[in-house]
Protein backbone atom coordinates (compact mmCIF):
# COMPACT_ATOMS: atom_id res chain seq x y z
CA UNK A 1 0.00 0.00 0.00
CA UNK A 2 1.25 3.24 -0.99
CA UNK A 3 2.26 5.70 2.44
CA UNK A 4 0.18 8.44 2.83
CA UNK A 5 1.41 11.52 2.79
CA UNK A 6 0.37 15.34 4.69
CA UNK A 7 -1.55 17.56 3.66
CA UNK A 8 -2.29 21.69 3.94
CA UNK A 9 -4.07 24.04 2.06
CA UNK A 10 -2.45 26.40 -0.73
CA UNK A 11 -2.98 28.23 -4.14
CA UNK A 12 -2.44 26.40 -7.18
CA UNK A 13 0.28 26.83 -9.27
CA UNK A 14 1.89 25.04 -12.28
CA UNK A 15 0.73 21.60 -13.51
CA UNK A 16 3.08 18.03 -13.94
CA UNK A 17 1.53 15.22 -16.13
CA UNK A 18 2.58 12.04 -14.87
CA UNK A 19 1.63 8.99 -15.95
CA UNK A 20 -1.68 9.97 -16.74
CA UNK A 21 -2.28 12.06 -13.50
CA UNK A 22 -1.77 15.96 -13.36
CA UNK A 23 0.16 16.90 -10.28
CA UNK A 24 0.56 20.27 -9.10
CA UNK A 25 2.83 22.57 -7.30
CA UNK A 26 2.24 25.84 -5.65
CA UNK A 27 3.43 28.20 -3.12
CA UNK A 28 1.77 27.69 0.62
CA UNK A 29 0.57 29.44 3.15
CA UNK A 30 2.57 28.14 5.90
CA UNK A 31 -0.23 26.60 7.79
CA UNK A 32 -0.43 22.57 7.87
CA UNK A 33 -3.82 20.70 7.56
CA UNK A 34 -5.61 17.74 8.13
CA UNK A 35 -7.07 15.37 4.80
CA UNK A 36 -9.65 16.65 2.47
CA UNK A 37 -13.10 15.62 3.99
CA UNK A 38 -14.56 13.16 1.41
CA UNK A 39 -18.14 12.95 3.50
CA UNK A 40 -19.55 9.98 5.50
CA UNK A 41 -18.70 6.55 5.17
CA UNK A 42 -21.00 3.59 5.42
CA UNK A 43 -21.08 -0.36 5.57
CA UNK A 44 -23.53 -2.23 4.39
CA UNK A 45 -22.95 -6.06 5.43
CA UNK A 46 -20.24 -5.71 7.97
CA UNK A 47 -20.48 -9.06 9.15
CA UNK A 48 -20.05 -10.37 5.68
CA UNK A 49 -17.57 -10.58 2.28
CA UNK A 50 -15.61 -13.35 4.69
CA UNK A 51 -16.21 -16.86 3.35
CA UNK A 52 -17.57 -16.37 -0.52
CA UNK A 53 -21.37 -17.32 1.18
CA UNK A 54 -21.92 -15.16 3.64
CA UNK A 55 -22.83 -12.07 1.01
CA UNK A 56 -20.34 -8.85 0.22
CA UNK A 57 -19.17 -6.31 2.84
CA UNK A 58 -19.97 -3.19 0.78
CA UNK A 59 -18.65 0.46 2.05
CA UNK A 60 -19.49 3.51 0.20
CA UNK A 61 -17.88 6.89 1.05
CA UNK A 62 -17.24 9.95 -1.01
CA UNK A 63 -18.66 8.47 -3.84
CA UNK A 64 -16.18 5.57 -3.91
CA UNK A 65 -17.43 2.14 -3.21
CA UNK A 66 -14.85 -1.34 -1.78
CA UNK A 67 -16.26 -4.14 -2.12
CA UNK A 68 -15.28 -7.79 -0.56
CA UNK A 69 -16.31 -10.99 -1.39
CA UNK A 70 -14.24 -13.51 0.35
CA UNK A 71 -11.36 -12.98 2.71
CA UNK A 72 -7.43 -13.17 1.59
CA UNK A 73 -6.27 -15.77 3.96
CA UNK A 74 -2.81 -14.34 3.37
CA UNK A 75 -3.88 -10.58 3.59
CA UNK A 76 -7.28 -10.04 5.20
CA UNK A 77 -7.20 -6.87 5.17
CA UNK A 78 -6.32 -6.52 1.42
CA UNK A 79 -9.38 -8.41 0.02
CA UNK A 80 -11.46 -5.55 -2.25
CA UNK A 81 -12.21 -6.57 -5.55
CA UNK A 82 -11.74 -3.00 -6.63
CA UNK A 83 -8.27 -1.53 -7.06
CA UNK A 84 -7.12 0.07 -4.00
CA UNK A 85 -7.53 -3.71 -2.38
CA UNK A 86 -6.18 -2.34 1.03
CA UNK A 87 -7.99 0.45 0.94
CA UNK A 88 -10.92 1.53 1.70
CA UNK A 89 -13.54 4.87 0.80
CA UNK A 90 -13.16 7.91 3.11
CA UNK A 91 -9.80 7.17 4.50
CA UNK A 92 -6.71 9.22 3.89
CA UNK A 93 -5.24 7.11 1.36
CA UNK A 94 -8.31 6.59 -0.77
CA UNK A 95 -6.83 8.76 -3.29
CA UNK A 96 -5.37 5.77 -4.31
CA UNK A 97 -9.12 4.39 -4.67
CA UNK A 98 -9.59 4.10 -8.01
CA UNK A 99 -13.14 4.35 -8.77
CA UNK A 100 -15.63 7.60 -8.41
CA UNK A 101 -19.08 8.67 -9.69
CA UNK A 102 -18.36 12.46 -11.20
CA UNK A 103 -20.58 14.58 -13.45
CA UNK A 104 -19.57 16.79 -16.41
CA UNK A 105 -21.44 20.27 -16.94
CA UNK A 106 -20.11 21.77 -20.54
CA UNK A 107 -19.08 20.72 -23.91
CA UNK A 108 -15.89 19.31 -25.81
CA UNK A 109 -15.45 22.65 -27.63
CA UNK A 110 -15.95 25.71 -24.91
CA UNK A 111 -14.98 23.20 -21.77
CA UNK A 112 -16.87 23.18 -18.55
CA UNK A 113 -16.60 21.81 -14.91
CA UNK A 114 -16.10 18.64 -14.02
CA UNK A 115 -17.04 17.68 -10.84
CA UNK A 116 -14.89 14.13 -9.05
CA UNK A 117 -14.41 12.38 -5.97
CA UNK A 118 -13.18 14.16 -3.06
CA UNK A 119 -10.47 12.37 -2.42
CA UNK A 120 -9.15 13.20 -6.20
CA UNK A 121 -8.48 16.77 -5.39
CA UNK A 122 -6.24 16.48 -2.36
CA UNK A 123 -3.28 18.85 -1.42
CA UNK A 124 -0.11 17.99 -0.21
CA UNK A 125 2.40 19.83 1.58
CA UNK A 126 6.72 19.54 1.31
CA UNK A 127 9.56 20.04 3.63
CA UNK A 128 9.91 23.69 2.20
CA UNK A 129 6.24 24.62 2.81
CA UNK A 130 5.40 24.26 -1.22
CA UNK A 131 2.08 22.94 -1.99
CA UNK A 132 1.51 19.70 -4.45
CA UNK A 133 -1.92 19.14 -5.46
CA UNK A 134 -2.80 15.86 -6.83
CA UNK A 135 -5.74 15.91 -9.66
CA UNK A 136 -8.22 12.99 -11.38
CA UNK A 137 -8.49 12.57 -13.50
CA UNK A 138 -6.97 14.13 -16.85
CA UNK A 139 -8.71 16.65 -18.24
CA UNK A 140 -8.65 19.55 -21.15
CA UNK A 141 -7.02 23.10 -20.24
CA UNK A 142 -10.86 24.99 -20.69
CA UNK A 143 -12.09 22.43 -17.78
CA UNK A 144 -11.81 23.27 -14.40
CA UNK A 145 -12.11 20.22 -11.68
CA UNK A 146 -14.00 20.56 -8.50
CA UNK A 147 -14.71 17.98 -5.68
CA UNK A 148 -18.07 16.74 -4.66
CA UNK A 149 -19.70 18.09 -1.60
CA UNK A 150 -20.82 14.54 -0.35
CA UNK A 151 -23.59 14.18 2.82
CA UNK A 152 -24.97 10.68 3.18
CA UNK A 153 -27.78 8.45 5.47
CA UNK A 154 -27.83 4.66 5.72
CA UNK A 155 -29.93 1.96 6.91
CA UNK A 156 -28.90 -1.47 7.27
CA UNK A 157 -29.21 -2.53 3.95
CA UNK A 158 -29.12 1.12 1.96
CA UNK A 159 -26.84 4.14 1.50
CA UNK A 160 -27.45 7.43 0.05
CA UNK A 161 -25.04 10.02 -0.95
CA UNK A 162 -26.07 13.09 -2.08
CA UNK A 163 -23.31 14.81 -3.88
CA UNK A 164 -23.51 18.74 -4.87
CA UNK A 165 -21.11 21.00 -6.70
CA UNK A 166 -21.32 24.93 -8.03
CA UNK A 167 -20.48 25.50 -11.24
CA UNK A 168 -21.15 29.27 -12.67
CA UNK A 169 -23.40 30.48 -9.89
CA UNK A 170 -25.70 27.02 -10.44
CA UNK A 171 -25.74 23.85 -8.38
CA UNK A 172 -25.77 20.30 -9.41
CA UNK A 173 -26.99 17.48 -7.52
CA UNK A 174 -26.77 13.65 -7.92
CA UNK A 175 -28.07 11.24 -5.62
CA UNK A 176 -26.83 8.05 -5.44
CA UNK A 177 -28.51 5.54 -3.98
CA UNK A 178 -27.22 1.27 -3.36
CA UNK A 179 -29.40 -1.10 -2.12
CA UNK A 180 -28.32 -4.23 -1.06
CA UNK A 181 -29.47 -7.39 0.56
CA UNK A 182 -27.10 -10.48 1.72
CA UNK A 183 -25.90 -12.91 0.16
CA UNK A 184 -26.72 -11.27 -3.48
CA UNK A 185 -23.57 -11.32 -6.05
CA UNK A 186 -24.83 -7.58 -7.15
CA UNK A 187 -25.94 -4.38 -5.30
CA UNK A 188 -28.66 -1.87 -6.78
CA UNK A 189 -27.66 1.72 -7.86
CA UNK A 190 -30.40 4.09 -8.32
CA UNK A 191 -28.77 7.49 -10.05
CA UNK A 192 -30.68 10.81 -9.93
CA UNK A 193 -29.42 13.12 -11.69
CA UNK A 194 -30.80 17.13 -10.73
CA UNK A 195 -29.97 19.79 -13.38
CA UNK A 196 -30.55 23.49 -12.05
CA UNK A 197 -32.94 26.11 -14.02
CA UNK A 198 -30.42 28.41 -15.84
CA UNK A 199 -28.39 25.29 -17.32
CA UNK A 200 -27.22 26.28 -20.76
CA UNK A 201 -24.62 23.27 -21.22
CA UNK A 202 -24.83 19.45 -21.47
CA UNK A 203 -25.12 17.46 -18.73
CA UNK A 204 -23.35 13.80 -18.29
CA UNK A 205 -22.90 11.22 -15.52
CA UNK A 206 -19.95 8.67 -15.04
CA UNK A 207 -19.55 5.73 -12.87
CA UNK A 208 -15.89 4.52 -13.66
CA UNK A 209 -14.32 1.36 -11.47
CA UNK A 210 -10.74 0.00 -11.63
CA UNK A 211 -11.55 -3.99 -11.35
CA UNK A 212 -9.47 -5.61 -9.24
CA UNK A 213 -10.02 -9.33 -9.79
CA UNK A 214 -9.69 -11.97 -7.05
CA UNK A 215 -5.93 -10.03 -6.47
CA UNK A 216 -5.56 -9.58 -10.22
CA UNK A 217 -5.78 -6.61 -12.19
CA UNK A 218 -6.01 -8.21 -16.03
CA UNK A 219 -9.31 -9.65 -17.62
CA UNK A 220 -10.26 -9.65 -20.51
CA UNK A 221 -13.94 -7.37 -20.83
CA UNK A 222 -17.20 -8.31 -22.56
CA UNK A 223 -20.33 -6.31 -23.54
CA UNK A 224 -23.58 -7.98 -23.89
CA UNK A 225 -26.15 -6.28 -26.34
CA UNK A 226 -29.82 -7.31 -24.56
CA UNK A 227 -31.58 -10.21 -25.44
CA UNK A 228 -35.25 -11.74 -25.49
CA UNK A 229 -35.99 -13.14 -21.73
CA UNK A 230 -39.66 -14.18 -21.56
CA UNK A 231 -41.58 -11.45 -22.19
CA UNK A 232 -39.34 -8.87 -21.92
CA UNK A 233 -35.40 -7.98 -22.45
CA UNK A 234 -32.39 -8.04 -20.37
CA UNK A 235 -30.56 -4.72 -19.87
CA UNK A 236 -27.24 -4.23 -21.34
CA UNK A 237 -24.14 -5.67 -19.98
CA UNK A 238 -20.99 -4.38 -19.66
CA UNK A 239 -17.66 -5.89 -17.20
CA UNK A 240 -14.56 -7.87 -17.43
CA UNK A 241 -14.77 -11.95 -17.11
CA UNK A 242 -12.69 -14.00 -15.19
CA UNK A 243 -14.67 -17.08 -14.26
CA UNK A 244 -12.08 -19.07 -14.70
CA UNK A 245 -10.45 -17.48 -11.25
CA UNK A 246 -14.03 -16.98 -10.09
CA UNK A 247 -14.55 -13.40 -10.64
CA UNK A 248 -16.55 -11.66 -12.80
CA UNK A 249 -17.38 -7.84 -12.47
CA UNK A 250 -19.99 -6.00 -14.40
CA UNK A 251 -22.25 -3.00 -14.72
CA UNK A 252 -26.24 -3.89 -16.19
CA UNK A 253 -28.33 -1.55 -17.22
CA UNK A 254 -32.50 -2.04 -15.28
CA UNK A 255 -34.38 1.04 -15.69
CA UNK A 256 -34.39 4.77 -16.67
CA UNK A 257 -32.08 6.92 -19.18
CA UNK A 258 -29.91 4.66 -21.15
CA UNK A 259 -26.77 4.85 -21.65
CA UNK A 260 -25.21 7.06 -23.45
CA UNK A 261 -21.79 5.14 -23.59
CA UNK A 262 -19.40 2.80 -21.79
CA UNK A 263 -15.96 0.95 -21.46
CA UNK A 264 -14.55 -2.15 -20.48
CA UNK A 265 -11.13 -1.44 -21.24
CA UNK A 266 -7.36 0.11 -20.32
CA UNK A 267 -8.13 1.18 -16.78
CA UNK A 268 -6.08 4.52 -16.81
CA UNK A 269 -8.53 5.39 -20.07
CA UNK A 270 -11.77 4.57 -18.17
CA UNK A 271 -11.24 6.07 -15.02
CA UNK A 272 -8.45 8.61 -15.43
CA UNK A 273 -9.11 10.15 -19.40
CA UNK A 274 -5.81 8.94 -20.65
CA UNK A 275 -5.99 7.21 -24.19
CA UNK A 276 -3.42 4.49 -24.21
CA UNK A 277 -6.11 2.72 -26.13
CA UNK A 278 -8.82 4.40 -27.08
CA UNK A 279 -8.24 4.07 -30.81
CA UNK A 280 -10.88 1.25 -32.33
CA UNK A 281 -8.38 0.95 -35.27
CA UNK A 282 -4.77 0.54 -34.98
CA UNK A 283 -4.85 -0.04 -30.71
CA UNK A 284 -2.22 2.83 -30.20
CA UNK A 285 -3.14 6.47 -29.08
CA UNK A 286 -6.87 7.81 -29.32
CA UNK A 287 -9.34 10.27 -28.46
CA UNK A 288 -9.19 11.17 -24.32
CA UNK A 289 -13.01 10.63 -23.10
CA UNK A 290 -14.66 10.84 -19.91
CA UNK A 291 -15.58 13.56 -17.56
CA UNK A 292 -12.10 15.67 -17.54
CA UNK A 293 -13.19 15.55 -21.63
CA UNK A 294 -16.33 16.23 -21.40
CA UNK A 295 -17.59 13.51 -23.64
CA UNK A 296 -19.47 10.32 -23.38
CA UNK A 297 -17.30 6.70 -22.91
CA UNK A 298 -16.80 5.58 -26.29
CA UNK A 299 -18.11 1.85 -26.04
CA UNK A 300 -14.43 0.50 -26.45
CA UNK A 301 -13.86 -3.15 -25.30
CA UNK A 302 -10.36 -4.83 -25.16
CA UNK A 303 -10.82 -8.33 -24.93
CA UNK A 304 -7.10 -8.98 -24.65
CA UNK A 305 -6.69 -11.14 -20.97
CA UNK A 306 -4.04 -9.23 -20.12
CA UNK A 307 -5.29 -5.98 -20.20
CA UNK A 308 -5.80 -4.40 -16.88
CA UNK A 309 -9.45 -3.75 -16.87
CA UNK A 310 -11.50 -0.69 -15.47
CA UNK A 311 -15.26 -0.67 -16.45
CA UNK A 312 -17.48 2.30 -16.65
CA UNK A 313 -20.94 3.69 -17.50
CA UNK A 314 -22.35 7.12 -18.71
CA UNK A 315 -25.45 8.87 -19.40
CA UNK A 316 -25.72 12.15 -21.41
CA UNK A 317 -28.94 14.40 -19.93
CA UNK A 318 -28.82 17.18 -22.48
CA UNK A 319 -28.91 20.83 -21.52
CA UNK A 320 -32.41 21.11 -20.23
CA UNK A 321 -32.86 21.50 -16.80
CA UNK A 322 -35.10 18.84 -14.43
CA UNK A 323 -34.67 15.68 -13.27
CA UNK A 324 -33.19 12.66 -14.42
CA UNK A 325 -33.07 8.93 -13.36
CA UNK A 326 -31.26 5.58 -13.97
CA UNK A 327 -30.65 2.60 -12.54
CA UNK A 328 -28.31 -0.52 -12.63
CA UNK A 329 -26.76 -2.96 -11.01
CA UNK A 330 -23.06 -3.40 -9.85
CA UNK A 331 -22.18 -7.42 -9.85
CA UNK A 332 -19.35 -9.16 -8.53
CA UNK A 333 -20.30 -13.06 -9.39
CA UNK A 334 -18.22 -16.05 -9.56
CA UNK A 335 -19.81 -16.95 -12.78
CA UNK A 336 -20.22 -15.61 -16.27
CA UNK A 337 -23.01 -12.90 -16.33
CA UNK A 338 -26.46 -14.60 -17.52
CA UNK A 339 -28.22 -11.27 -18.82
CA UNK A 340 -31.81 -13.22 -18.04
CA UNK A 341 -30.88 -13.60 -14.92
CA UNK A 342 -31.75 -10.38 -12.79
CA UNK A 343 -35.36 -10.20 -12.98
CA UNK A 344 -35.29 -6.27 -12.11
CA UNK A 345 -33.11 -6.33 -15.19
CA UNK A 346 -35.36 -7.42 -17.08
CA UNK A 347 -37.96 -5.47 -18.75
CA UNK A 348 -40.60 -4.90 -22.24
CA UNK A 349 -39.53 -1.02 -21.74
CA UNK A 350 -35.77 -1.65 -21.54
CA UNK A 351 -33.48 0.30 -24.80
CA UNK A 352 -34.07 -1.24 -28.01
CA UNK A 353 -30.42 -2.87 -28.74
CA UNK A 354 -30.56 -1.11 -32.15
CA UNK A 355 -30.11 1.65 -29.92
CA UNK A 356 -27.21 0.91 -28.56
CA UNK A 357 -24.26 1.10 -30.51
CA UNK A 358 -22.13 -1.66 -30.89
CA UNK A 359 -18.93 -2.24 -28.81
CA UNK A 360 -15.23 -2.03 -30.43
CA UNK A 361 -13.49 -5.57 -30.08
CA UNK A 362 -9.94 -5.40 -30.24
CA UNK A 363 -8.00 -8.59 -30.68
CA UNK A 364 -5.35 -9.74 -28.15
CA UNK A 365 -2.64 -7.36 -27.29
CA UNK A 366 0.29 -7.22 -24.94
CA UNK A 367 -0.40 -5.40 -21.93
CA UNK A 368 0.58 -1.68 -21.61
CA UNK A 369 2.50 -0.24 -18.79
CA UNK A 370 2.53 -3.80 -16.68
CA UNK A 371 2.29 -2.91 -12.33
CA UNK A 372 6.02 -2.48 -11.14
CA UNK A 373 8.06 -2.86 -7.72
CA UNK A 374 7.73 0.08 -5.26
CA UNK A 375 11.61 0.07 -4.62
CA UNK A 376 10.50 1.31 -0.61
CA UNK A 377 7.90 -1.31 -0.24
CA UNK A 378 8.36 -4.36 -2.34
CA UNK A 379 5.18 -4.42 -3.76
CA UNK A 380 3.77 -4.30 -6.75
CA UNK A 381 2.06 -1.28 -7.70
CA UNK A 382 0.37 0.80 -11.12
CA UNK A 383 3.50 2.99 -12.58
CA UNK A 384 2.10 5.71 -12.18
CA UNK A 385 1.14 5.66 -7.97
CA UNK A 386 5.14 4.92 -8.16
CA UNK A 387 5.87 7.92 -10.09
CA UNK A 388 4.17 10.19 -8.47
CA UNK A 389 5.35 9.63 -5.02
CA UNK A 390 8.55 9.78 -6.92
CA UNK A 391 7.53 13.00 -8.14
CA UNK A 392 6.63 13.94 -4.41
CA UNK A 393 9.92 12.97 -2.80
CA UNK A 394 12.20 14.35 -5.54
CA UNK A 395 10.11 17.98 -3.79
CA UNK A 396 9.92 16.89 -0.37
CA UNK A 397 12.39 14.41 0.69
CA UNK A 398 11.26 11.42 3.13
CA UNK A 399 7.49 11.77 4.33
CA UNK A 400 6.97 13.55 7.19
CA UNK A 401 4.14 13.23 10.44
CA UNK A 402 1.31 12.53 8.93
CA UNK A 403 -1.91 14.41 9.65
CA UNK A 404 -5.16 12.35 9.64
CA UNK A 405 -7.77 14.58 11.03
Amino acid sequence: MKRPLRAATGVLAATVLLGGLAVSSADADGANAIWPTYGPTHVLNPSGGVTGSDGMRITFGGTQLQVQRQENADEPECSGEIYGSCRLPGTSDSSSMFTQIALAVGDETDGGTAFVAPSFVTEQENWDGEMVTYVKPQHADNVTVKPWTVSATASPTQITQVLTGEADGLTYTVVATVTYTSPDDRMKIDYQVVVPPGNTKPVRLYHLVDTYLGGSDQGPGFFTDPVACGAGESGAVVGVDRADLGVVEAFQYVSGEKWSGYMSGYYDDVVFGDNYKTDPDNLEEGPHVGPGWMNDLNNSIVTDPNNDNGIGISWNFGATAGTYSSSAKLIFSSTSVDPCADPDAVSPTNPDPTEIPDPIIEPTVPPDRPDVVDPDTGELVKPEELEYQQFLDSLQGPVGPVYTG
